[in-house]
C-alpha cells in the first residue's frame, strides 16, 4: 500500500511543477491542478472517493463565500435570472441535447433525456471562482451566469430522482416529489433560524475570545453544519453553504467571514479540480483523442448556442448574450455525479460514459481560457460597442474616502472629527466590543482584521484618498502598512508610533508618521486632509 503521505508529496510536487510555469504564462492554476489528477491517477492506486469527499468541501466554501455577497434582498432581486433564466437554460439545453442521444445515438428517451440535463449543467466551482477573481460576477452577464448556476445546484435534485424512478420501478413518485419538497421548505425554516439568531451568537462568543484560532473554527463549524442538514434533508451541501452565507451576508461579521475563509476555500478546490483529472484514464482518451475533442469543441458551441437564442429573446444587449453563452457553455461538476449513478446501474453503454466524462473534463480546461478572453470572444460575434452592457449596471463604488484603521479612543475622537467635517470614511477594527460601540455612535465602522488583504480590498483601500491608523501593537501596524502597500503602493499612510526601529521603515516607504506619544487626532485629521487634497 503506497503511503498517504508519499501521495500528498508527489501531488503537491506534480502541481507546483504545471503551475509554477503556468503562472509565468498567466495560466490559471485550475489546468495545473486537474492535469496533476490525470498523471497521480495513473501513476498511483489511490482512493478517489476520500479526495471526493475532500473536494466537495472546497465547492461548498465556494458556495458558502457566494452566499456572503447575496443578501436575501439581493437574491430576491434575481428572480428573473435565477427562476426564470435558470428553467429555460436547463429546459432548452436538456431537450436538445436529450433528443440528439435520442435519434442520433439510439439511447432511451428517459436516459437520453437525463444525459441531455446532465450536459446542462454548468460548473459553479469554476465559473463563480473565476469571476469573483476578475470582479465579473456584479457585471450583467455575470449576474445572470450566476443566478443559472444557482438554479442548476437545485436541479440536480429532480434529475437524480429521475433516475432512482427508472432503476426502481417499484418507486412512488408523488412520495419522492413530495419528500423533496418538505426537505426544502424544513432547510429553509432551519437556515433562517440557524442563520438569524444561533450562528450569529456562536460567532460573537468567538469573536469575545480575541483568538483568530477559535474565529476560524468557529465559522468552519458554522458552514459545515449548515451543510451537513442541508444532506439530511436529501438536498446538497453546496445549498446548505450558499443559503448560510445569504443570511449571515446581513451580520457585522460578513468581512472578516470572508478574509478568513478564502484560504481554505482556494485550497479545497484545488483538490475538487485534481479530483476532476482523477477521473481521466489516460489510455482510452489517447486512443479516442480526436472523437473526444470534436466532441468536447461541438457540445461547447452547440450549448453556447442554445443559451445565446434563449437569452437573445430575453435581455436587451446582444453582447450580454454573447458572453453569458460562452461562461456556462461547459458542463459541470455536477454531471460527473449522475454519470457515475448511470456507471452503476449500467443505464448506458461503459465506453459512452467514459467520453462523456472525458468531454466534461475537456470543456473544463477550455473554461478559464473562454472566461478570460471573453470580450474577445463577444468582439468576435458582435462589432458593435455602442451602448453595451458595462454601462448598464455598475455596482456602487467607494472612491476618495479615509480608511480608518483601529476604533479605539483615538480611532473614535477621529471617526467623530471626519463626521463633522463630512469626510467620507470607513473604519475597521478587528475588535468586536469597539465595532458594537460603533454601531451605537453610529459611525461607519465594520467588524475585521485590517492585515488581511481581502478586509482591505472589501473596503476598497486601492480607492481611497488616505489610510490612518491607530492600532497601538508596533507588529500588528507594521503588517497592515506592509499589505496596504502590497494592494496599493502610492496610498498616503499616516500611521501612529513612538518606534525608532519603525520610524525608519515608515521613512523608508514615504508613510506620514504621528508620535503617539505627542500628538493626537487633529494632527492625524489635518495630515489627512492634506493627503485627500494631494491625491485629488
Amino acid at each position: 500500500m503506497v503511503s498517504p503521505v508519499l501521495i500528498v508529496i508527489v501531488l503537491l510536487l506534480i502541481a507546483l511543477s504545471f503551475n509554477i510555469p503556468f503562472a509565468k504564462f498567466k495560466i490559471p492554476p485550475i489546468i495545473g491542478y486537474i492535469f496533476t489528477g490525470v498523471i497521480v491517477s495513473n501513476i498511483f492506486d489511490i482512493n478517489k472517493h476520500t479526495i471526493e469527499i475532500i473536494a466537495e468541501m472546497g465547492i461548498v466554501f465556494l458556495m458558502f463565500l457566494i452566499g456572503l455577497e447575496f443578501s436575501p434582498d439581493k437574491l430576491k432581486s434575481m428572480k428573473k435570472e435565477v427562476f426564470g433564466f435558470g428553467i429555460v437554460e436547463m429546459t432548452l439545453v436538456g431537450s436538445v441535447f436529450g433528443l440528439f442521444f435520442w435519434l442520433f445515438m439510439g439511447i432511451d428517451i428517459r436516459i437520453a433525456f437525463i444525459i441531455g440535463s446532465a450536459i446542462a449543467l454548468s460548473s459553479t466551482a469554476i465559473v463563480l471562482k473565476l469571476l469573483n477573481e476578475s470582479r465579473e460576477i456584479s457585471k450583467p452577464y455575470g449576474r445572470i451566469s450566476l443566478g443559472v448556476l444557482l438554479f442548476q445546484d437545485i436541479a440536480v435534485i429532480p434529475i437524480l430522482i429521475a433516475i432512482s424512478i427508472i432503476v426502481n420501478k417499484d418507486a412512488n413518485i408523488s412520495d419522492l416529489l413530495l419528500k423533496t419538497i418538505e426537505g426544502f421548505i424544513s432547510l429553509g425554516a432551519f437556515i433562517w433560524i440557524y442563520g438569524k439568531f444561533i450562528a450569529p451568537f456562536i460567532i460573537s462568543q468567538a469573536t469575545k475570545t480575541k483568538s483568530d484560532e477559535i474565529f476560524i473554527a468557529t465559522v468552519l463549524f458554522v458552514v459545515l453544519t449548515a451543510s451537513e442538514t442541508a444532506h439530511f434533508f436529501g438536498l446538497s451541501y453546496s445549498l446548505g453553504a450558499f443559503l448560510a452565507g445569504m443570511i449571515l451576508s446581513e451580520t457585522k461579521y460578513k468581512y472578516q467571514i470572508e478574509a478568513d475563509l478564502v484560504p481554505f476555500r482556494d485550497i479545497l478546490l484545488g483538490v475538487f479540480f485534481i479530483s476532476v483529472g482523477l477521473m481521466v484514464n489516460i489510455h482510452f482518451v489517447i486512443a479516442n483523442i480526436f472523437s473526444i475533442i470534436v466532441m468536447a469543441i461541438a457540445f461547447m458551441f452547440a450549448k453556447a448556442g442554445v443559451i445565446y437564442i434563449m437569452l437573445k429573446y430575453f435581455v436587451k444587449h446582444n453582447r450580454i448574450a454573447i458572453k453569458t453563452a460562452f461562461t456556462l457553455s461547459q458542463i459541470g461538476e455536477f454531471a460527473f455525479v449522475i454519470f457515475a449513478l448511470m456507471s452503476k446501474y449500467s443505464l448506458v453503454d461503459n465506453n459512452l460514459l467514459q467520453k462523456l466524462v472525458v468531454v466534461t473534463v475537456i470543456s473544463m480546461i477550455f473554461t478559464p481560457f473562454v472566461i478570460r478572453y471573453i470580450y474577445k470572444i463577444a468582439d468576435i460575434f458582435d462589432k458593435d460597442i455602442q451602448n453595451f452592457e458595462e454601462f448598464e449596471i455598475k455596482p456602487a463604488e467607494v472612491k476618495g474616502h479615509i480608511v480608518l484603521v483601529g476604533y479605539d479612543k483615538i480611532g473614535q475622537r477621529v471617526a467623530k472629527k471626519l463626521t463633522k467635517s463630512m469626510i467620507p470614511y470607513v473604519a475597521v477594527d478587528k475588535q468586536i466590543e469597539e465595532v458594537k460601540k460603533g454601531f451605537q455612535n453610529g459611525d461607519n465602522v465594520i467588524f475585521g482584521n485590517a492585515a488581511n488583504k481581502s478586509v482591505l480590498e472589501s473596503i476598497h483601500i486601492q480607492d481611497a484618498a488616505a489610510v490612518i491608523i491607530t492600532t497601538q501593537n508596533e507588529e500588528h501596524t507594521h503588517m497592515i502598512v506592509e499589505n496596504i502597500l502590497d494592494v496599493n503602493p502610492n496610498l498616503n499612510i499616516i500611521v501612529l508610533t513612538d518606534s525608532e526601529i519603525e520610524k525608519e521603515f515608515y521613512k523608508q516607504n514615504n508613510i506620514y508618521v504621528v508620535d503617539k506619544s505627542k500628538e493626537l487626532a487633529e494632527k492625524l485629521i489635518n495630515l489627512a486632509l492634506k493627503c485627500e487634497i494631494k491625491g485629488n
